[in-house]
């Protein structure tokens, strides 16, 4: 087989109520992303990952994973509001739908005067108060309310009751699921025009009703320095941001992982084996477990961008999530 290189991927549009997402990198076999460029054009992801195993994903990563790539990478437009949701964790959406859960990350690229991201709760709550609120569409006044910046971060953890609106532009990592349950709609729930399946019942068990850690789940990268900041160390990935205006180097090997880039701000060249791959604002790239090293090369102006990888699986744990596919 050939040896592999970063790969970019062909964003795919998602319409949504509220707005919409491109899905810039997803393994589902039904909106599997494709590779935009090289001898692998045109083939998908998960062919890719069936032909690669290992040297795609990590030697450990793929035994545990299998044929499931572990991460979905989006950038949300957000016009209207999102509903006010929750997803549940691995062992609920395991033992309920046969799927995984979603932690997920957001980044907020841009954001309007008059957008709002509501995010966990302001004082600890019960199922029973944010069932009425739900009922009476008061759900809002138990969560807290921000007025984002770009360059504002929310690590969302799974039974995290969250919403957001008012036009935005968000770029988001999370586990590779789409399991979401809708708690509030904004009304849109009453009208037959717009009305979508909502799954309040389903999801009272799967909440955290504790007060929001706002200095544990969120930040702001603000400044123009360089520098390299862990923004999440959870088992499902690791997040950092990397603000360049200076080549950099990635020892790829040593992460025993992939490496997702999305590159926020800025652009760059990604040195691999004697050879230059572009990377620009908006785009993604997939950074093979096989590369020995990479560096990035920032093009005037710098670069900003997240890097994401996905943790060693533990040793001795027993294993959460579906079953994986033989």
């Amino acid at each position: 087989m050939k040896k592999l290189y970063p790969l970019k991927f062909k964003p795919q549009w998602m319409p949504k109520a509220w707005g919409g997402e491109f899905w810039d990198l997803c393994g589902f076999d039904k909106e599997a992303s494709v590779v935009s460029e090289g001898y692998l054009a045109e083939n998908d992801l998960p062919d890719i990952l069936e032909t690669y195993m290992g040297d795609l994903v990590g030697d450990e990563i793929f035994e545990w994973h299998n044929l499931y790539f572990p991460l979905l990478i989006k950038r949300l437009v957000v016009k209207d509001r999102l509903s006010v949701q929750v997803h549940p964790d691995d062992t609920v959406a395991a033992e309920r739908f046969g799927e995984y859960g979603k932690t997920e990350f957001w980044y907020v690229l841009e954001a309007e005067p008059d957008a709002r991201i509501w995010m966990g709760f302001r004082e600890d709550t019960d199922a029973g108060a944010l069932y009425k609120a739900c009922q009476e569409g008061t759900a809002d006044q138990l969560m807290n309310a921000y007025a984002p910046r770009p360059g504002d971060c929310f690590f969302i953890p799974t039974g995290t009751v969250h919403a957001a609106g008012g036009g935005l532009k968000i770029a988001e990592i999370q586990e590779s699921s789409d399991m979401t349950f809708r708690l509030y709609d904004w009304g849109r729930e009453h009208n037959p025009a717009t009305r979508r399946e909502m799954h309040l019942d389903q999801a009272l068990d799967c909440i955290d009703y504790r007060k929001y850690d706002e200095a544990t789940f969120s930040c702001h990268l603000g400044g123009a320095e360089d520098g390299v900041r862990v923004l999440v160390n959870d088992p499902h990935f690791v997040i950092t941001s990397v603000k360049l205006s200076a080549p950099a180097h990635v020892p790829v090997a040593s992460f025993k992982s992939c490496i997702v880039l999305q590159c926020l701000t800025g652009s760059l060249q990604v040195e691999s084996d004697g050879a230059r791959f572009p990377l620009a604002a908006g785009e993604t790239m997939l950074l093979p477990a096989s590369l020995d090293a990479v560096t990035l090369v920032p093009d005037a102006g710098g670069a900003h961008l997240l890097q994401a990888h996905i943790p060693q699986p533990p040793k001795d744990d027993v294993y959460d999530g579906p079953e994986p596919e033989e």
